[in-house]
């Protein structure tokens, strides 16, 4: 989009028709201007969580979005509404943190491996936070569980927002970045957000952008600043963006401890889930691939199209 002259902002929020924008220490609530247009990009929005924006102030705590400047990474997910186009979630984050915890919502690997697969195709560094570390009666049982991860070169961070545990190391890793959220209801993402900065707090739920039309409704996406530097981007009920367009014959890629099992099958077109002569099924009876991260990889493979 072209440039306009004005002052450059972030975009910290976005509504139906209005944007809130980050300006030199400011909020301003923002209209688009009405020439920008999301046709041909391929998306359903002309400003997402995250842009870097034009914006002329008529020196009031109101602007208009005059140009969204180029991204260098976008996270995208199916529109609720148009199953055939891209809704841009976050723009222009660095690193996506995985939150989940031992219990109180039990731990969920099969998720964990969805979102480190979002991260790896959309250019972000993953991060596994693996919360409420407290719970765990043995928290050998917590490493364990994560340890192929570990062995992947994955940087797992054990963490408890109730006794401080990990809570500096998960300062260092946020500060000065923008950082996505991903993790489901209950696994403490405010409370850690509380810990690294008190009164941090997440939106929780859903919020309605049609106020007047019905059920209709989306979650929303919020940035907010640290004051250490850096953003956070939390994204609450969000769980399928990142494996838009992902086939069964590519999901491979992002294990590699299949992918390198899978070099001694029978077929080189083996898809590893039920052929004769895989390689893999063997690797994992002998203890060389995890039974967990194989068991992940089937789950993911039967929701993607072939």
């Amino acid at each position: 989009m072209a440039e306009a002259e004005g002052q450059c902002g972030v975009v910290v929020e976005v509504s139906t028709s209005l944007c809130r924008v980050q300006l030199d220490g400011r909020s301003l609530l923002c209209a688009v201007r009405g020439t920008l247009s999301a046709e041909d990009t391929g998306f359903t929005n002309v400003v997402a969580v995250g842009d870097q924006v034009v914006v002329s102030v008529d020196g009031s705590d109101q602007g208009v979005v005059e140009a969204v400047l180029p991204r260098r990474s976008a996270l995208v997910r199916p529109d609720v509404f148009h199953g055939h186009l891209q809704q841009v979630i976050v723009a222009n984050a660095d690193q996506l943190l995985v939150v989940s915890s031992w219990r109180d919502p039990a731990l969920w690997l099969e998720l964990v491996d969805r979102y480190l697969i979002t991260a790896e195709r959309n250019s972000l560094s993953p991060i596994i936070c693996a919360n409420k570390v407290d719970l765990a009666e043995n928290p050998a049982d917590y490493y364990a569980a994560l340890e192929p991860h570990l062995c992947l070169g994955y940087r797992v961070l054990f963490t408890s927002a109730l006794t401080g545990e990990g809570i500096s190391e998960l300062q260092e890793v946020l500060r000065g970045r923008k950082t996505v959220l991903a993790g489901i209801s209950g696994v403490g993402k405010s409370s850690l957000l509380a810990a690294v900065q008190p009164g941090l707090q997440l939106r929780t739920g859903e919020v309605n952008v049609h106020r007047h039309q019905g059920r209709h409704t989306t979650s929303q996406v919020t940035m907010l600043r640290l004051e250490m530097g850096g953003f956070v981007v939390d994204t609450p009920g969000i769980r399928e963006f990142g494996l838009t367009g992902l086939r069964r014959r590519d999901l491979v890629r992002f294990y590699p401890e299949i992918l390198a099992a899978g070099e001694d099958c029978r077929f080189t077109d083996c898809l590893h889930t039920h052929e004769p002569g895989c390689a893999v099924q063997v690797a994992v009876r002998q203890g060389r691939v995890p039974p967990s991260r194989y068991y992940s990889y089937k789950k993911i493979y039967d929701t993607l199209p072939g």
